[in-house]
């Protein structure tokens, strides 16, 4: 079975170049607080501009970071600045309010790093979340890359990757957002020119089209993986995060590289590439099996009855056919 992989829409290929007020106009009414936008070369260029700016307003000191479900740049380039970087407690990836006032108080946390979507598989309480970190003066540094078009953009800065194979899927680029209130913290750090210098050297080709087509379409390419992980964790006994929303489905198996290669010899992206993920991994969930992602297929050109072709073949490696 060969399936289409996620690529730009025709319009994203077409009108590459744009008009960066209607972008920033077309972000932020995906974010639950409007930010001020800067277009990068990547969603790893965020994070490291990110972690720098932490430097500015704290100098070096403890970050923290999730035990799973994150991002290998939330790791590294924090220590690029002699960061601490912390790991906190989670379920499976997912953010316990109370596990992080605990940890923020006991650790004197000065920032989190931290995905809209527990590797790609599950909604983290994000409003709550954003709720403790302002009452601990910490500063949210929320990567959207898997949940823009769902409920997302609470962070005091929001970092996003348009690489492939993403939601806004230009494959290249990425963009972050700076809110007002970190905005005036620079500027009365005198550090806000820093920035502004930083910035200017990552100068990016104009994709400004690109991404804005993208992500009018965030929405809907969004909720059509969601739509259909939900229909395929209800197949699966093994499959986790039932009651959440997720880009991604995780598949607990004691075998995952038999599992996967088997599998692998029967579907693949027209790219050549898989659609599974083998676990354990950081960026997805500390367990074995695998992650069937939905994020990577053109899910725009994908019917219930391609799913259920999936599914089937899926059941059958893992010797579960009714």
């Amino acid at each position: 079975m060969i399936i289409p992989h996620r690529k730009p829409c025709i319009e994203s290929q077409l009108n590459k170049e744009g008009n960066i007020n209607e972008l920033n106009n077309v972000l932020n009414d995906l974010l639950q607080y409007d930010k001020e936008l800067h277009i990068l070369p990547s969603g790893n260029a965020s994070i490291f501009i990110a972690s720098k700016i932490i430097y500015d307003l704290n100098n070096c000191c403890n970050i923290l970071v999730p035990d799973m479900g994150g991002w290998k740049g939330f790791i590294n380039y924090p220590k690029s600045f002699n960061h601490n970087v912390l790991k906190l407690t989670t379920n499976d990836g997912i953010v316990d309010i109370n596990v992080l006032d605990e940890t923020i108080k006991k650790n004197n946390i000065k920032a989190l790093f931290l995905t809209s979507l527990a590797g790609y598989l599950a909604v983290q309480p994000l409003k709550e979340i954003k709720k403790i970190c302002s009452e601990n003066n910490v500063i949210f540094v929320e990567d959207i890359s898997g949940g823009v078009g769902g409920n997302c953009g609470y962070g005091d800065i929001i970092v996003c990757s348009t690489g492939a194979p993403k939601i806004i899927n230009c494959e290249y680029g990425g963009f972050m957002g700076i809110s007002g209130d970190i905005k005036q913290q620079l500027k009365e750090n005198n550090k806000l020119e820093n920035l502004k210098h930083l910035l200017k050297t990552y100068k990016v080709p104009n994709i400004h089209g690109s991404i804005k087509e993208e992500a009018l379409r965030a929405r809907e390419t969004y909720k059509k993986c969601v739509v259909f992980s939900n229909i395929i964790k209800e197949e699966f006994e093994n499959s986790y995060y039932k009651d959440n929303e997720g880009v991604g489905v995780f598949i607990e198996h004691n075998n995952p590289n038999e599992i996967v290669k088997k599998i692998n010899n029967i579907i693949k992206l027209d790219d050549g590439k898989s659609i599974l993920t083998k676990c354990p991994l950081y960026e997805r969930i500390l367990k074995k099996g695998f992650v069937l992602e939905l994020k990577k297929i053109d899910i725009r050109y994908i019917t219930k009855n391609n799913i259920d072709e999936i599914m089937y073949i899926i059941k059958t490696s893992l010797g579960t056919v009714n």
